[in-house]
Parts: structure tokens; C-alpha cells; sequence
């Protein structure tokens, strides 16, 4: 976005958040949280990688 285009924009215009459907859902790697380990995420919810929930203590709850 140029500089002029910019100053045109109101604050929350410029600094609003992507609508839901703006947002690209990407693989990605993270770190579990529950063993720590690096696990290749499909979408940004997913922080718990396979071999964890694979656990009987995690399907107990």
C-alpha cells in the first residue's frame, strides 16, 4: 500500500483484522503443547500434534 493511499485510510481501515474468510488456513510447523515437539500444523487451531492425542490420557480428557 503506497504512503498516499495510507493517509487516506481512517485508522480502523488501516489497522483492522482480516474478515474470516480473508484468511488463508496454511500448513505449518509448530511445537505441541503438551510434549513440546516441532509437528506439522494444517490450520492454526491444531497445536496438539498426532502422537499426543494419540495417548490414552488425552483421549480420557
Amino acid at each position: 500500500m503506497r504512503n498516499q493511499e495510507r493517509t487516506n485510510l481512517s485508522v480502523e481501515q488501516r489497522y483492522k483484522k482480516p474478515e474470516p474468510e480473508d484468511r488463508t488456513e496454511q500448513a505449518k510447523t509448530r511445537s505441541c503443547l503438551r510434549c513440546g515437539e516441532n509437528f506439522e500444523s494444517r490450520w492454526h487451531g491444531e497445536r496438539i500434534c498426532k502422537k499426543c492425542k494419540s495417548t490414552n490420557d488425552w483421549r480420557q480428557g
